[in-house]
């Protein structure tokens, strides 16, 4: 707390140069201290967090200012703002002590620091792709190239750019659906028939399987990644050819999710883009 204060002190300093003037003969400051209250709310943007802060209106204070304890900087105090409300982007996850400081006539005065407990963006990842129980995802038909096929990460459609219009995709493929649940087992749905890849492939029997997946932060490029288990028979996602059982999470949100089958060491790597059923 001893840095803290002393941060607040220089950026507070020019606002209580103007309480000095208020001074009485015997160098007291004019006024109480002036302690403040302040509230929280809460919600996710994408994969950040977002806080506002409100601090209840105090007759004698007339500057606001908070730390809100996620700076990596030198000093360890965090980002500051200015007003009585103010709203806070946090981007990673963790506890974070905020403070909300008051100036005054009286002086300065400091809140106790409150916990602010942020979820990481793998955890919103998880929330997302789960929906906190279970998820239904598909092909999402309705765009123009849900799939896109290509030899590494640095190119990933010069082999296959996708469909260029919507509405592309085989009937057995577009109805296929991928279910992730939160207790992390994956469940394959052909509904009817599973469309196979390759020059003898085609719409055939169904390969309905059930098999339990890894979850974790991504090899490389992506925002979190899936890792099917071995089964029979074999597991996948979207194209019955992806090269291995690797899926990386380019981007997701509450209704739709790039997926990026392929190492990131060689190709060819296959893209998927999904919608929530």
């Amino acid at each position: 707390m001893k840095n803290f204060r002393n941060h607040a002190a220089l950026l507070l300093g020019g606002a209580l140069l103007l309480a000095a003037c208020d001074k009485d003969d015997t160098g007291a400051l004019d006024g109480p201290v002036p302690v403040g209250t302040f509230t929280t709310t809460t919600r996710t943007v994408g994969l950040t967090t977002e806080v506002t802060f409100t601090a209840a209106p105090n007759p004698d204070a007339f500057l606001y200012q908070w730390e809100f304890g996620d700076s990596d900087s030198p000093s360890g105090l965090g980002s500051v703002a200015t007003g009585q409300t103010v709203t806070h982007v946090y981007t990673k996850g963790g506890t974070f002590k905020t403070q909300l400081i008051t100036a005054g006539r009286g002086g300065q005065g400091f809140t106790t620091p409150k916990d602010i407990v942020v979820p990481s963006p793998l955890n919103l990842v998880k929330q997302y792709l789960t929906n906190g129980s279970s998820r239904t995802w598909k092909l999402d038909n309705g765009v123009v190239a849900p799939i896109t096929v290509g030899p590494s990460d640095a190119d990933p459609t010069s082999y296959y750019a996708g469909n260029p219009a919507p509405g592309g995709l085989p009937a057995c493929q577009a109805d296929d659906e991928y279910t992730f649940s939160s207790a992390n087992v994956f469940t394959y749905d052909a509904k009817a028939e599973t469309f196979v890849a390759g020059a003898t492939g085609g719409c055939q029997a169904p390969r309905n399987v059930s098999t339990p997946f890894t979850f974790g932060n991504a090899t490389g490029t992506g925002v979190a990644q899936i890792t099917l288990a071995s089964a029979t028979p074999a597991p996948f996602i979207g194209v019955t050819d992806a090269p291995n059982l690797t899926y990386r999470i380019l981007s997701i949100s509450n209704t739709n999710m790039v997926l990026r089958a392929g190492s990131t060491a060689a190709g060819p790597v296959f893209d998927l883009k999904l919608v929530v059923k």
